[in-house]
Order: C-alpha cells, then sequence, then structure tokens
C-alpha cells in the first residue's frame, strides 16, 4: 500500500468516521494497515474489529476489514464487511470492484438496484453515504433557520414584508430540501438500523415454511451473498424478504448476521 494511499484511507478515517480521533485509535488503524501489507490478514481484520468494537464507524474500515477478510479467505465476512462499507462509501468503484469479484469467485452475482418505491423516489440514496447526508441534512436545517431569523429581522426593523420576498423564498426552499434531506436520513436509518438483515452463505433453494417437508418457495437456488431482510424466526429458520420481493424460509445455519 502507497503512502498515498495511507494517508487517504487515515484521512477517510477522521473525516467520516467521527468528529475526533484518539490517538490510539489511529495507532490501531496504522497497525492494521502494517499487518496487511506484512501479508497476516486475520491480524490486519482483528485490529479493523477492535475499531470497530471501540465504536469507530467508516468507510475506510469497513472496506480494509473486507479486504483483509478477502485475504484470508474468509468470503463471507469479506462480503459482510463490504456491504457495511457501502453505508458509507457507496460510490467507491474500489469497493464495489473488490465486492463484485468475491461474490462472483463463490458463485454469487452482484446486488441489484433498489427496487422499493422509496428507493426510486430517493434516488440518490446509494450515491451519497450515510453520514455524509446526515452532515447535509443538519447544513440544511441551519440555513432553514438562518433564513428565518434574517426574514424576522428584515421585517422587525423596515416594518415591510416586501423586503423579506426574496429571502423568504430562499427559506422556504432550503427547508423543503432539509425535510427531503432529513427523510433520506430516515430511510437510511431504516435501511440500516431499523430492520434485521443476513447474508445468504451458500446456494439454496428457500420453502414455503420453516422445514425441509414444505414446497420450495422458489424455482433456482438463492445464490451466495444475497442480501435478505428477516421478517420472522421460527426453529431455527428464518423467513426472509429477497431483493426479488419474494418470501421465503431458510435455515439459519445458511445465513451470516449483518451487523
Amino acid at each position: 500500500m502507497t503512502f498515498a494511499r495511507q494517508l487517504f484511507l487515515c484521512l477517510s478515517l477522521i473525516c467520516f468516521g467521527c468528529n475526533t480521533v484518539p490517538p490510539e485509535h489511529l495507532q490501531t488503524f496504522q497497525n492494521a494497515q502494517s499487518a496487511f501489507d506484512s501479508g497476516d490478514y486475520r491480524q490486519s481484520a482483528a485490529l479493523y474489529e477492535k475499531l470497530l468494537d471501540q465504536g469507530v464507524r467508516s468507510g475506510a474500515i469497513y472496506y480494509n476489514l473486507g479486504n483483509a477478510w478477502a485475504k484470508a479467505d474468509e468470503p463471507v465476512r469479506a462480503v459482510a464487511a463490504y456491504y457495511l462499507a457501502k453505508r458509507h462509501i457507496p460510490g467507491d468503484p474500489h469497493l464495489n470492484a473488490n465486492l463484485r469479484a468475491v461474490l462472483k469467485s463463490n458463485g454469487g452475482t452482484p446486488p441489484p438496484p433498489e427496487s422499493s418505491l422509496a428507493g426510486s423516489l430517493l434516488f440518490w440514496q446509494d450515491w451519497i453515504g450515510y453520514n455524509t447526508k446526515i452532515w447535509v441534512a443538519l447544513a440544511l436545517a441551519a440555513l432553514t433557520f438562518l433564513g428565518g431569523v434574517l426574514c424576522l429581522f428584515l421585517g422587525s426593523t423596515h416594518g415591510s414584508r416586501r423586503l423579506c420576498r426574496r429571502p423568504g423564498r430562499i427559506t422556504l426552499g432550503l427547508a423543503i430540501l432539509a425535510v427531503i434531506a432529513f427523510v433520506s436520513v430516515g430511510y437510511d436509518w431504516y435501511r440500516f438500523e431499523g430492520v434485521k438483515r443476513i447474508i445468504v452463505i451458500t446456494d439454496t433453494l428457500p420453502r414455503k415454511g420453516n422445514s425441509e417437508q414444505y414446497e420450495p418457495a422458489f424455482v433456482s437456488p438463492i445464490p451466495f451473498g444475497t442480501l435478505a431482510v428477516v421478517l420472522d424466526e421460527r426453529s431455527g429458520w428464518y423467513s426472509l424478504r429477497f431483493p426479488s420481493g419474494q418470501d421465503g424460509w431458510i435455515p439459519q445455519s445458511q445465513t451470516f448476521r449483518l451487523q
């Protein structure tokens, strides 16, 4: 890993992981990079997971964790880390390329684009990271507040509403954008935190109930690496909703919890 790449990832950790990074966390991050560069991939992954356990979150950490697990021949953990990285850096070409490579090498397929109505209306969801959406929403809310204060000041000082027309229209526009931005953040929270999601770790054919005695729910097996939403749990089985919108049951032993 080049010095420029190391510097970029360290800055990513600082800018997108949290507001301030204690020196010991930054040292752990650098130690994890050094372990990766020396070929000790499991140690590198352990150090990145240590940062996550300490509450440090960033696309750089999850991305590097995925790379470490991929090199350690742990494709399930690699795919999980890459999916978590996509919350923060969804448009990163290296991340998406590595995710596709691990999925393809294990018989999986790239995740399909968002097909829900909310995902279609909020079409930018997978263009911008979760943390960036939060900062944009807060910035728009702050500008809306300042615009409202300015209008009140102009109205009270000059006693004329005409002076506030243009600032008022701008403030109204900012308020609408702020509402949309907070809806976008709320939808991301629902996708990432509000529902339980798992990864299918082997090609499996979902059933119509929580037993092998039930008929298959699909014609073709669900491929490795498919991300699904948990609807119900029963007797060691998950009822899942798959990206196609269809539901089916598969054993919990054939899944990996995305956390």
